[in-house]
């Protein structure tokens, strides 16, 4: 790509969106036995959720769940009301006791029902399509983890935290899963909030439709690498763009020169140990909070 500009939608990649409405209408003939068979591996490989689920209220929480998913799937064409949705239904799920560590249980229990059922609707795109939608879901849902409510006059302000009243949040991206799920572990046990996602327009879809303190991103990646990534962020968002930091197996002297001139805070060689990792994490954000504050006190 010469120019390194992409031309970004809004929202959800369209391909995308059209993968997993096409295989939900075909998993929907199977909803009963989806929703059932998605209880009972949620429960078998995860003994501690029926706490949350009362035996005399699960055939309520079957219909409701397929309810819910339904609703869920035809509201990507609508951003701004798939957001206000899964911001709505984050709330719940904090009251009800649902914590960050619940979430990814969650998730593997749909992919493996859905590609259970799924049959030849479920090819690898369709499944990149359907992780990387429950990936954003998740991002939104936890906003409410990272809430907190401020004084303003006589008044009170419901904000996503920047400081130490509620969790930070990274996006990771890179084209390698593994990696993802080893930074994601580690930097959440460090009590950040992560979101993963390892497909370019999906990174824009997350910028738009969450909040992030950060963005560590991979330099080579496919679609375009991450300076270009930042700089279509950039572009995109008129200019407002999260902190973010550059990971790269070569960082010579023109890759950091194109990085700090594109924005990025930092940039952290592979390979490197976590503990790295985070104090760099630690450090970019300090500085950014700082920032932030100075500009408030203006």
């Amino acid at each position: 790509m010469k120019s390194g500009k992409l031309n970004i939608s809004p929202g959800i990649p369209f391909a995308d969106v059209s993968r997993i409405q096409e295989s939900f209408e075909i998993l929907a003939f199977h909803g009963e036995q989806m929703v059932f068979r998605f209880y009972n591996v949620l429960f078998d490989k995860f003994p501690e959720f029926q706490t949350f689920f009362p035996q005399t209220q699960l055939s309520q929480q079957y219909t409701a769940f397929l309810s819910g998913l339904r609703t869920l799937i035809f509201q990507m064409e609508s951003p701004e009301e798939l957001r206000t949705t899964l911001m709505q239904l984050g709330e719940r799920h904090k009251k009800y006791g649902i914590k960050n560590k619940h979430y990814p249980p969650v998730i593997y229990a749909l992919m493996h029902v859905l590609t259970e059922l799924g049959g030849e609707s479920m090819d690898g795109k369709t499944y990149d399509a359907w992780e990387n939608f429950f990936h954003l879901m998740r991002a939104i849902m936890l906003e409410s983890y990272s809430l907190e409510v401020l004084p303003v006059g006589d008044r009170q302000e419901t904000v996503l935290s920047t400081g130490a009243g509620g969790k930070r949040r990274i996006l990771l991206i890179d084209d390698d899963r593994q990696l993802l799920d080893l930074y994601q572990s580690y930097l959440e046990l460090e009590g950040y909030l992560c979101s993963q996602v390892s497909d370019v327009p999906w990174a824009f879809t997350h910028i738009q439709m969450s909040h992030y303190d950060l963005v560590l991103s991979d330099f080579q990646m496919p679609v375009m690498n991450g300076i270009q990534l930042r700089r279509n962020l950039e572009y995109v968002g008129n200019g407002c763009c999260p902190p973010f930091v550059l990971v790269t197996g070569n960082p010579n002297q023109e890759i950091r020169r194109q990085a700090l001139d594109a924005g990025f805070e930092a940039v952290l060689k592979k390979p490197h140990d976590l503990p790295e990792l985070s104090s760099l994490v630690g450090k970019v954000l300090k500085k950014n909070t700082a920032f932030q504050r100075n500009l408030q006190n203006m």
